[in-house]
């Protein structure tokens, strides 16, 4: 329905709309003209910021944490899988007893099935993270994106013998092109609540405290099984589980986290 679309990037082009109207007919031109200008560039700096927060809910909903009454929370792993670093990873996991959430890539799905399906037979969940992780994803068009999404979509299937329903979009970038081929797709958008930085950052403590500064039941955690040397991963996930569970957390995989979400 309509009213299930309409997003605050509609609410900030319809105020931007509304204030300069108001300017251009109550105020002097010079200062309705700044007046416009000034709106304008303060609407433009939000929208482009709401491109890169999923948390800002810009142009459509991304679930970034579950409103849940039990100590739970989802870890998940972006841009894998990787034979340098997954395998050590699901070790790490294995001997925890925790399940989790690994958004593939998949051209990395076709290059290693194999490990696509431990992944799977181990009992961890797998989503979407676009075919090839392509730096200008948010600029594609409709049906470039919806190729995307689909090739990645099939991929995954093959191999797994089940569909994602869950998509988290490249860098987290999103626009309204998204959120249509989302729909026709049937994913949900998956954010996070909290990020390591466990990319370009070094020191394990570094990366699991900024995990677990603010941590709140239902929280969405993201990190990365590629891009990340296999022995920092496994020190942090070994830090981060023990924390969590000092802490009284659990952590699961996505889908079971929002089975626990509190119903309105």
């Amino acid at each position: 329905m309509l009213h299930q679309r309409l997003t605050r990037f509609h609410g900030f082009v319809a105020a931007t709309l509304l204030v300069s109207l108001l300017a251009l007919a109550a105020c002097p031109p010079v200062v309705a003209w700044f007046l416009v200008g000034s709106v304008v560039t303060v609407a433009g700096l939000f929208v482009a910021l709401g491109v890169a927060f999923p948390r800002w809910q810009m142009f459509g909903h991304s679930l970034c944490q579950v409103s849940t009454d039990r100590q739970v929370v989802a870890l998940t792993f972006d841009d894998g899988p990787d034979p340098d670093a997954t395998p050590a990873l699901l070790d790490q996991l294995g001997r925890a007893g925790v399940r989790a959430t690994f958004f593939c890539v998949g051209e990395r799905v076709a290059r290693h099935p194999e490990l696509v399906r431990l992944i799977a037979s181990e009992g961890h969940l797998i989503g979407n993270h676009s075919w090839a992780h392509h730096r200008g994803t948010n600029l594609f068009s409709v049906a470039r994106l919806r190729e995307d999404l689909q090739r990645a979509q099939t991929e995954i299937a093959q191999v797994t013998g089940r569909s994602p329903r869950f998509f988290r979009p490249p860098m987290g970038l999103t626009n309204p092109r998204v959120f249509r081929v989302v729909r026709e797709l049937d994913l949900t958008v998956i954010g996070w609540s909290a990020r390591g930085f466990d990319q370009r950052e070094p020191s394990p403590e570094r990366i699991v405290g900024r995990l677990m500064r603010g941590l709140k039941p239902g929280a969405i955690l993201l990190l990365h099984d590629a891009g990340v040397p296999g022995e920092r991963l496994r020190e942090v996930v070994e830090l981060l589980i023990d924390k969590l569970k000092a802490h009284g957390y659990q952590p699961v995989r996505l889908d079971e986290l929002i089975a626990t979400a509190k119903r309105t």
